[in-house]
């Protein structure tokens, strides 16, 4: 599934925890997507695969 800047996902950040944030920026790296995510909790960004995030959170 495709996301877009401005949606609030759930992820497995790069220490394998569960976070919750907004995406800020969305590309295309060949097949894949690639986004930009700012943690809602520790106003980190963190640039993801799309196969990290887990589900758009509510």
């Amino acid at each position: 599934m495709a996301y877009n800047k401005g949606d609030r996902v759930q992820y497995r950040g790069q220490d394998g925890q569960q976070h919750t944030g907004q995406i800020q920026d969305a590309k295309r790296s060949g097949q894949e997507m690639t986004y930009v995510v700012k943690d809602e909790q520790t106003n980190r960004e963190e640039r993801l695969s799309e196969r990290q995030i887990e589900r758009e959170a509510r």
